[in-house]
This record gives structure tokens, C-alpha cells and sequence, in this order.
């Protein structure tokens, strides 16, 4: 062998050889090495308002298949997402031919604020969904009418009551009446004196007397329905179950969860980033909008108030230049106490919990409301993780009966099982935490879900 052979410059190849290596395979391209699990939030976060895997809807084409579509570079593709009209730029024929198809009617898809990582990680979900738990389809999954949302009655037991009451009244003092006109009509018959008028409240304590006990199980039955009607309504102060206002924009949950499958977090982006689930902004009901312009159930007329609200010319296709936006003025459904702090992420990210958790079955929802307890609890076959409480939403009982059913996996977070692993330490003499680590599950109360600080400010 060459004494030279294995010189400096074999060396430098080497070197070249390993990081070329290294940078090939931390590169691998945007179709493998991605995360479909991460890719399934992604996608449900910046695609799936759109976008189908299996399917094409109107505005743009399904994304199962790609890889075999995809005829340009992955560099292209990447760019296609992040820049459209750049990528477009580029000339070649598949863009082409998508631009030509879709920017017309729909306009131009909106850049997506992805990474070429995030990208891969699409990719891998949009080649092999994971699987999901399949929901049995009762021929009723979009309803064109939440019957469930039509609000509650005014009418009430108290209102009644003092119905009949009033009526009663009025057919007490009339027969009072007829009894005085009788009794004087049969003294005149019998040539004797009339009886002098006297006033309805001497007749009623003169009736009362002589009545004693009826009067008495009367006042009693009184009493005790004003202290249960009492105790009910101060047992509802801060309950609002069923409450649903009106809102600016006639939107309709279940036409664009349901029929449209768009994802909540698509909208709600921050829900599972920040304390607040988010108010989605005018730009995100424009990136469908801009192309879709009539709607189902009420055409061009309250699609017209966004297009109002940022300046968009639903003629030309344009937006209106030097436009002074008006922001649509959302009215507010799911609110606390200023006291209660509440956050999004934490329990979204961490605790994993599904939005019907909370919500309850906004895919046959009309506009935003509060669900009743009731109707969350029948979705447990739907969504098997749903947790089944008692109390009233959003009520204080209702996050503490949660936090005293909810199990913590610790498995999935580092800081739950950081907690646990100091609890453990502290178990020789404390018998409440012995108790708790009896049963080999480790609820939200045992880790600190019950301390007043966790969520009174």
C-alpha cells in the first residue's frame, strides 16, 4: 500500500464524506422521516379548512396521492406552500395547472407559516393517516337544525303559581261579593235592616279567624315553596347552561364543522398554544371566503358582512385599497368569573382532552353556546376519553368533579411525572398520599388539582 494513501487529504475526504452524510440525513426530504402524529395537528391547524385527504371539495383538490402528483422538486413544493404565487412563477406545468384551475373561482391559497420539517411531518400523515376512533354515523351527523339549540322556555312554576293565584284571588273577592249582595237581598225579603259595607280586609281577617287551620297549612305550604323557589335560583347564580346570544355574522357551527369538516383549531388556533382559544381574525375567514361567496343557507348576505368588515370586492375578486377595516364585534359565550384563571393549552397539549370535553357536540351546534352537562354526557360513546360530571358547566363543582375523575398520564409529560416522582418522596408518614397511591392512578386532585392558587387568582 501507497504510504500517501492514508495522507491529509484522505483525511479531508473523509471528513467531507461524513458531514455530507450527516447533512444528507438530517435533510431526508420532505416525503420521509416526518411525524404523522405531528403532522395530524399540523394539518388539522393549516389545511384542513381546505384541503381533504381522500377526497376533493370544491375549492381544492385532495392530498392523498401527492407523492405520485407531485411531478416538481421537493425544494418546489416546499416553496409552493410557504410562497404560492413564487412557486408559480416558476413555470412548471403541475403548478400551472392547479393555478389555472382554482385561482380563478377561489383565489390564491394563502402562504402557510410552516417549516420544510412541519412540511415532512404533513406529508407523513397525508401518505398514512393515523387511525382514528370511528364514529357510528346515526343519518343525522349535520343537521340543518340543532333542535338541541333552540333555547329554553320563559315559562316557569312561578309564573304559574302566581297565575293561578291572581285568579283565585279575583274569584275570592267576586264571590265575597255576591255573598254580601245575597245576604242583604234575603234581609230586605225578611223586613230586615241591610248590613253595613265593610272593607275587603276586614272580610278576609274575619274569614281567617274562622278558618284558622286552613289558613295556617295554607300560609305554611306558602313558606315552603318560597324557600325552595329561593334556594333553587341562589343555586343558579353564575349557571348558564343553554345560554346562547345572538352574533354580528349569522355562523353556523355545524355547517362548517360537520358538512365541511373543518377542524376546531383551524379557527381556534391558539387553544392549544395559549390560556385563550382564540376569536379567529377577519384573514382567517378569508381564506376560504374569498372564494367561497355564497353561502348555503343564506347566499351573499352574511358572507357580505366579512367582506364589509376587511374590504373585499366580491365582484372584482380584490381587496379594496386604503380600506379602514372594521373589526366584527364577536359576542362572547363561554365567560368566567375575572377571579378564575383558566388556561387553553394546559389542558389541550397536556391533558389531551377533546373540545366536546367542554363544549359538547359543536358539529350540531347553530351559533356558540354553553352545553348542558346532560348533553355532553351523552357523547361518552363518540368520544370514549369524555369524562361524565354532574354539576352544571362551568361551575366550580363542575372543574372540581373533573379534576377528581381526570387521570394523569405521566408517561406524556415530564413535569407531571417530576411532580409525582417528589410526591413519592414525601410518602413515609403521610397517609392522605398512601391512600391516593393505593389504587395505581394518579388523578388531577393528587397532583395538586384541588389547591385554591391553581385557579383563584
Amino acid at each position: 500500500m501507497n504510504r500517501h494513501s492514508f495522507g491529509p487529504s484522505w483525511y479531508r475526504s473523509l471528513i467531507i464524506c461524513l458531514f455530507l452524510g450527516f447533512v444528507s440525513s438530517a435533510t431526508a426530504g420532505v416525503w420521509e422521516g416526518g411525524d404523522p402524529v405531528k403532522g395530524e395537528q399540523l394539518f388539522n391547524a393549516n389545511c384542513a379548512s381546505c384541503h381533504k385527504i381522500n377526497k376533493e371539495v370544491l375549492a381544492a383538490p385532495g392530498l392523498g396521492g401527492i407523492a405520485e402528483r407531485w411531478s416538481a422538486s421537493e425544494e418546489l413544493l416546499v416553496q409552493w406552500i410557504q410562497n404560492p404565487q413564487a412557486a408559480a412563477a416558476s413555470g412548471d406545468p403541475y403548478i400551472k395547472s392547479l393555478v389555472e384551475r382554482y385561482v380563478p373561482t377561489f383565489g390564491w391559497m394563502a402562504a402557510q407559516a410552516v417549516s420544510e420539517a412541519d412540511i415532512a411531518d404533513i406529508m407523513a400523515y397525508v401518505q398514512n393517516p393515523p387511525g382514528k376512533t370511528e364514529v357510528v354515523d346515526t343519518g343525522d351527523a349535520c343537521p340543518t337544525i340543532d333542535d338541541l339549540d333552540q333555547g329554553s322556555s320563559n315559562s316557569s312554576a312561578t309564573i304559574w303559581f302566581i297565575i293561578l293565584f291572581v285568579l283565585f284571588l279575583i274569584i275570592a273577592v267576586s264571590a265575597s261579593n255576591v255573598r254580601f249582595s245575597l245576604n242583604n237581598a234575603m234581609r230586605e225579603s225578611e223586613g230586615g235592616e241591610r248590613l253595613a259595607p265593610i272593607s275587603y280586609g276586614m272580610q278576609i281577617r274575619a274569614w281567617a279567624w274562622k278558618n284558622l287551620v286552613f289558613v295556617s297549612l295554607i300560609g305554611l305550604f306558602v313558606v315552603a315553596y318560597v324557600a325552595v323557589v329561593g334556594y333553587q335560583s341562589a343555586m343558579d347564580v353564575g349557571v348558564y347552561e343553554g345560554y346562547r346570544p345572538e352574533q354580528p355574522i349569522q355562523f353556523w357551527h355545524s355547517i362548517h364543522v360537520c358538512e365541511n369538516e373543518v377542524d376546531c383549531q383551524y379557527c381556534h388556533s391558539s387553544a392549544s398554544k395559549s390560556k385563550h382559544a382564540g376569536i379567529p381574525s377577519t384573514n382567517v375567514c378569508m381564506n376560504c371566503h374569498k372564494g367561497i361567496k355564497n353561502g348555503k343557507r343564506w347566499g351573499e348576505k352574511e358572507i357580505g358582512k366579512i367582506y364589509d368588515a376587511i374590504g373585499f370586492d366580491p365582484t372584482s375578486g380584490q381587496y379594496i385599497e386604503n380600506y379602514e377595516e372594521k373589526p366584527i364585534a364577536w359576542t362572547k359565550v363561554h365567560n368566567l368569573p375575572d377571579h378564575v384563571y383558566f388556561n387553553h393549552s394546559q389542558h389541550v397539549a397536556v391533558g389531551g382532552l377533546e373540545c366536546q370535553n367542554c363544549h359538547g357536540d359543536v358539529a350540531k351546534f347553530t351559533v356558540g353556546r354553553i352545553a348542558p352537562v346532560e348533553e355532553i354526557n351523552a357523547l361518552i360513546d363518540d368520544y370514549p376519553t369524555l369524562i361524565q360530571l354532574s354539576k352544571p358547566t362551568l361551575t366550580m363543582g363542575w372543574c372540581i368533579e373533573c379534576h377528581n375523575k381526570a387521570e394523569v398520564d405521566l408517561t406524556k409529560s415530564g413535569y407531571y411525572e417530576e411532580i409525582h416522582n417528589r410526591l413519592k418522596k414525601e410518602i413515609r408518614g403521610n397517609e392522605e398520599l398512601r391512600n391516593y397511591l393505593g389504587d395505581d392512578k394518579v388523578t388531577v386532585k393528587e397532583l395538586g388539582g384541588w389547591e385554591c392558587s391553581k385557579c383563584h387568582y
